[in-house]
C-alpha cells in the first residue's frame, strides 16, 4: 500500500472505510469488533507506521494500557527475580509495565492514588505487600483490576494466582518420609502469610500420616538472618534432628549455614529442604533440593487477568492454582532405589 499522509487513526479509518472510533476500538483489542475488521485495520496500521498514542488514548478510553506491578520488601530473591520475569512478560504482551513500591510496614492503599493518576490498565501484586480491604475496594472504584499473587481476597472483584503450596508441600512431606527422616522440624514464615500456612498444613498433614504428630516449629519469619539463629539454637539443643522443611528457600539456606557452623554435614548429618526455587539455591554451596515455584505460568496468567479486554462489565474474579515442581539436588537424603 502506498503511504498516503502522516499516519494517523483518521487516515486508517478512511483506508479501511470505517469510523474512526471503530479504529480505535479496534487498536484497543476492544471484543465488540469483529476479528475480521481487526486483522484488517491492524493491517492498514502496520503498513502506514501508525504507531498509536497512549497518553492521547488514555484521555478517551480512561485507561493508559500500562500495567502495575506493586512491591514491599526485596528481602527474597523470589521477589527480586519476579522484577526481571514480568518485565520481560509483559513486554513480550505487548504492554508497559510500571512500578510502585510499599513500604514494609505500609499498604497497597499507599500508592492507590499514584496507580489510578497514571489510569492504569490493571496491577499486579506480589504476596509480602499488605492489601487491606480498603485498598482494593479503592482500585475497584478507579476502574483498576488487581491480581494478587500467592494471596487471597473475598470481594468478589479481585483475582489470585497462586502457587499450589499445600500439594507441593505435601509432596516434600513425602519425598522426606520415603528418605527414611523421622525427627523433622519445621522452618516457618510469618504468622498471617496464606504462604506459610498452606505449606505447614500440607507438611504437617503428611507427616500425621506416618504418625509424626510432634513437629518442631522454628519461627524464621521469612528472613535469613532470623533462619539461621533459631536453627543454630535448636542444633544445640537437638542434635538428634534428622530433616528441616524450610517454608521458603531463603530460610533454607539460613539453616544449611547454620548446620556448617555447627559442624553437622549436610545432607549426610542432616537433610534440609525448601520451597521456591531462588536462583541462589542451585549455586553449588546450596545445591538444594525444593519445591520450585512455577513463577512464569503464575505471571503469564496474571498479566493475562489484569489485562483482560475492557468490555465496560466489571470482570468476575478468578482464583488460579498451579502446581509447583519437586526439585531434587544435593541438601536431602534420597530415599532407597526401589
Amino acid at each position: 500500500m502506498k503511504r498516503q499522509g502522516t499516519p494517523s487513526a483518521t487516515l486508517i479509518s478512511e483506508l479501511a472505510g470505517v469510523s474512526k472510533s471503530t479504529v480505535s476500538r479496534a487498536l484497543a483489542g476492544n471484543p465488540s469488533i469483529s476479528e475480521a475488521t481487526r486483522k484488517r485495520i491492524l493491517k492498514i496500521a502496520a503498513e502506514v507506521g501508525y504507531e498509536p498514542n497512549a497518553m492521547a488514548s488514555s484521555l478517551v478510553t480512561m485507561k493508559s494500557g500500562v500495567l502495575g506491578f506493586v512491591i514491599a520488601s526485596m528481602e527474597n530473591p523470589f521477589y527480586q527475580e519476579h522484577i526481571e520475569r514480568i518485565a520481560r512478560l509483559s513486554a513480550e504482551a505487548g504492554h508497559q509495565l510500571m512500578l510502585f513500591q510499599v513500604s514494609a510496614t505500609g499498604d497497597l492503599l499507599d500508592v492507590v492514588p499514584a496507580m489510578a493518576r497514571y489510569r492504569l490498565r490493571g496491577a499486579i501484586v506480589i504476596a509480602s505487600v499488605n492489601s487491606s480491604d480498603k485498598a482494593l475496594e479503592q482500585c475497584h472504584r478507579h476502574g483498576i483490576p488487581v491480581v494478587l499473587i500467592n494471596r487471597l481476597a473475598n470481594d468478589g472483584h479481585t483475582s489470585s494466582v497462586l502457587c499450589n503450596n499445600e500439594a507441593g508441600a505435601r509432596v516434600m512431606a513425602r519425598y522426606l518420609i520415603e528418605g527414611g527422616h523421622r525427627r523433622i522440624a519445621v522452618l516457618s514464615g510469618r504468622e498471617g502469610s496464606i504462604v506459610n500456612r498452606d505449606r505447614l498444613i500440607g507438611l504437617r498433614a503428611v507427616l500425621a500420616e506416618h504418625g509424626l504428630t510432634e513437629v518442631a516449629e522454628l519461627k524464621g519469619e521469612f528472613i535469613f538472618d532470623k533462619a539461621y539463629q533459631v536453627t543454630r539454637d535448636y542444633l544445640k539443643a537437638r542434635p538428634d534432628v534428622d530433616a528441616i522443611f524450610a517454608v521458603s528457600d531463603l530460610m533454607a539456606c539460613g539453616a544449611m549455614d547454620a548446620a556448617r557452623d555447627e559442624g553437622i554435614r549436610v545432607p549426610q548429618d542432616l537433610s534440609i529442604v525448601g520451597f521456591d526455587g531462588i536462583r541462589p539455591a542451585s549455586w553449588p554451596a546450596y545445591r538444594l533440593t525444593t519445591v520450585e515455584q512455577p513463577a512464569e505460568e503464575m505471571l503469564k496468567r496474571a498479566i493475562e487477568l489484569a489485562a483482560r479486554p475492557d468490555t465496560g462489565d466489571v470482570p468476575s474474579a478468578e482464583v488460579v492454582y498451579i502446581n509447583g515442581r519437586l526439585k531434587i539436588r544435593a541438601s536431602a537424603r534420597k530415599p532407597a532405589a526401589s
